[in-house]
């Protein structure tokens, strides 16, 4: 479980795991942005653990001969296309969502996809 005070030691491990593609830098990437949205309070902690792993991640060259892939752009690329996706889910409802739900379901699920969307802006900030 991460902490504050553990942040070191779970980097540690990250990068004993010897990430070896941009794919899997990029799975390391998007583990830590769905962490850090389903548990928002400790944002800030998700922030410093990967500004803890951005010296430490190695370099992939590019499929494509461009720049190489570095953790930093990987990053980039993660939180951008999440908060894309945030701006499509609007808070509203198409009917084909509503259908068979009461009202109490679509509130709960509206306050969840709020509190994604804020916790995106939250982890986005601390970074």
């Amino acid at each position: 479980k991460i902490a504050p005070d553990n942040i070191g030691v779970i980097a540690q491990r990250i990068v004993d795991t010897k990430v070896t593609s941009s794919e899997e830098l990029e799975s390391v990437i998007g583990l830590i942005m769905k962490k850090a949205l389903t548990e928002p309070h400790y944002c800030e902690t998700y922030a410093d653990l990967v500004f803890k792993l951005k010296s430490e991640m190695p370099e992939f060259p590019s499929e494509s001969g461009g720049k190489p892939v570095t953790f930093k752009s990987t990053l980039l690329n993660v939180t951008q296309n999440e908060f894309e996706q945030l701006s499509k889910d609007s808070l509203d409802f198409t009917e084909e969502e509503k259908e068979g739900k009461d009202k109490e379901e679509l509130d709960f699920l509206r306050k969840k996809k709020k509190e994604r969307c804020l916790a995106n802006m939250k982890f986005i900030g601390h970074l």
